[in-house]
This record gives structure tokens, C-alpha cells and sequence, in this order.
């Protein structure tokens, strides 16, 4: 397993998204991309006034800006994963997610949080072409990025 300090290149193989379908986090089936769900960027307020120092703005941080992601899959119409894809975008509802990261096809780390699908479409369908589909998420939250933790077999 690599070390903290470890900065050898990696690619994507192994890697693992989950959705939660109501009763557990399901892994899509599929999945060939998907961004790094993250917490987004803070705001900054100005709050500069008349006896700021050294002639530079001053600022606080407010809310956090909005953050999306795409995770990018094979299309199969009717399929556990396209069904639970469709039921969240319908759906509107916050959703848990779980995202799980590999090195050289050995999960390290997870991301945790919860998620609205905002969409969930299919791509252009062409002859001899492979079908897809993109589901995007708006973050509600990030719980954790920690180490990976296997599930109890």
C-alpha cells in the first residue's frame, strides 16, 4: 500500500461509485469516469473599510459555492443502475454517496457525502457506436475523505 508520501501516477482502474437506493449504497455497474465530488470553493465577502491596513481589500468567507460532478457510464436501458439513476434525478431527493479511490487497483481512500442528481442523460446513440450515459450531482455535503474501509463480508 502506498505511503502518505507516495506520488508515484496511478491511473483510473478499480475505482468504485456508490448511490444509495433507499435501502444501502449500491455501486453502479458501468461507471467509466467520474469527477472527484468535492466540497466547492468559498465565497469571499468584502468587508473592507476606510481604516484598512496596508492598502489591501480585506475579506470573510461565507457559504460555499455550489459544486457538481459527473459520473460517465455505459448505458443499459432498464438496468438496476439505470433505474436507481433515473428514480434519483426524478426523484429530487439528497442522496448518500460513496466514492472509492485506487491505487494500482487497490482502494486507498473514500469519499463520503450526500448528493442531489441534478441529470441523467443518455448520450447521442450512433450506429456502431457505444451508448453512454452522464448523471450529474449537485453536493449537499462532504462527510469524510478517509482511508478506505472495506465492507464487513
Amino acid at each position: 500500500m502506498p505511503t502518505s508520501e507516495d506520488v508515484s501516477p496511478s491511473v483510473g482502474y478499480k475505482d468504485q461509485f456508490h448511490l444509495h437506493d433507499g435501502t444501502a449504497l449500491y455501486k453502479l455497474r458501468g461507471v467509466k469516469e467520474f469527477d472527484m465530488p468535492d466540497g466547492g470553493q468559498r465565497e469571499q465577502i468584502e468587508v473592507t473599510d476606510l481604516d484598512a491596513d496596508d492598502w489591501r481589500r480585506q475579506y470573510i468567507s461565507g457559504f460555499y459555492e455550489d459544486s457538481d460532478f459527473e459520473v460517465l457510464l455505459n448505458a443499459r436501458p432498464l438496468s438496476t443502475t439505470d433505474v436507481l439513476l433515473t428514480a434519483a434525478r426524478n426523484d429530487g431527493d439528497v442522496r448518500a454517496f460513496k466514492a472509492v479511490i485506487t491505487v494500482d487497483a487497490v482502494p486507498v481512500a473514500q469519499v463520503e457525502g450526500s448528493a442531489r442528481c441534478t441529470g441523467y442523460t443518455y448520450g447521442r446513440i450512433v450506429v456502431g457506436g457505444l451508448k453512454e450515459a452522464t448523471a450529474t450531482f449537485r453536493v449537499v455535503s462532504i462527510e469524510s475523505v478517509v482511508a478506505y474501509d472495506a465492507p464487513a463480508p
